[in-house]
C-alpha cells in the first residue's frame, strides 16, 4: 500500500504542484484520493487493484472503541476487496492512515496529539494490529521519520518521561523499507502499548509505519 500512496504522491508533485504548496491537509489528502482511485483502475503498482482493495475512502466514519464517539474519522480507509472471514466487525478490518502536513509551524506535537495518539488512545483502529501515519513534508530540516522520531521519542517532559513512554512505544522506530525516491522517505515503524482497549485475549499492542512523503528534497 505504501508504494501506492507514493506514486500517487509522485503525481500529485507532477500535475498539482501549486495545491501541495498551498498546504491545506484536507486538499492534498482529497488529491492524493483521486490518484490513488486512479492507480487502483490500471493496476499501478503491481498489486494495487480491485481484486484485492476496495476503494479508498476519505473521512471514512468508525466509532470509537467505548462507543463513546460515532464520528471517529481516519483520513484514509481501504477495505479489503472481498471481507475476511471469522471478523467480529467488519467496519475495523481496513487499512486505516492519518495525515498530517509537517512544515515551520505544525510539526511533530501535532503528528503526535492528532496522529499518533488517535491510534493509540482506542480512537483508529483499535481493532487492527497496525495503522499508518503519513506525513506530508512541505518544509523540514528533517525528513527521515526514523532518525526524527527516535530524536523526539527521547525529549524528556517536566515530570521525567520521555514522549516515547507517554505514547507506549516500547520499540525504537526502526527503519523497515528503503526508499525509491527522493520524494518519499525510507518507512519507518514504531510499536506501542495501546492505553485502551485491552481486547479479550490480545495484548493492547500496535505497530504503526510511517510514510513521509516529501515536497522538496535536501540536496
Amino acid at each position: 500500500m505504501e508504494q501506492a500512496l507514493s506514486e500517487a504522491w509522485l503525481r500529485l508533485l507532477r500535475d498539482h504542484s501549486a495545491l501541495v504548496s498551498g498546504g491545506n491537509e484536507d486538499a492534498i489528502t482529497n488529491q492524493l484520493m483521486t490518484e490513488l482511485v486512479v492507480l487502483r483502475s490500471i493496476e499501478c503498482p503491481a498489486g494495487f487493484h480491485a481484486g484485492l482493495f476496495g476503494m479508498p475512502v476519505r473521512d471514512g466514519k468508525v466509532p470509537s472503541w467505548d462507543g463513546k464517539s460515532i464520528d471517529q474519522m481516519p483520513d484514509i480507509t481501504i477495505y479489503p476487496a472481498i471481507p475476511r472471514h471469522n471478523i467480529a466487525d467488519q467496519r475495523h478490518d481496513a487499512l486505516f492512515y492519518e495525515c498530517k502536513v509537517l512544515d515551520k509551524t505544525r510539526g511533530l506535537n501535532l503528528y503526535r496529539s492528532q496522529g499518533i495518539e488517535r491510534f493509540t488512545q482506542g480512537r483508529y483502529a483499535w481493532r487492527m494490529p497496525h495503522a499508518g501515519m503519513v506525513a506530508y513534508v512541505l518544509e523540514s530540516s528533517e525528513i527521515s521519520p526514523t532518525t526524527a522520531l527516535t530524536d523526539y521519542f527521547s525529549h524528556v517532559n517536566k515530570a521525567g518521561k520521555t514522549i516515547g513512554s507517554e505514547l507506549g512505544a516500547f520499540i525504537a522506530p526502526t527503519s523497515v523499507e528503503k526508499a525509491k525516491t527522493v520524494y518519499v522517505s525510507d518507512v519507518a515503524e514504531s510499536k506501542h502499548f495501546r492505553t485502551v482497549p485491552v481486547l479479550s485475549g490480545k495484548m493492547g499492542v500496535i505497530s504503526l509505519r510511517h510514510l513521509w512523503l516529501i515536497a522538496t528534497p535536501i540536496s
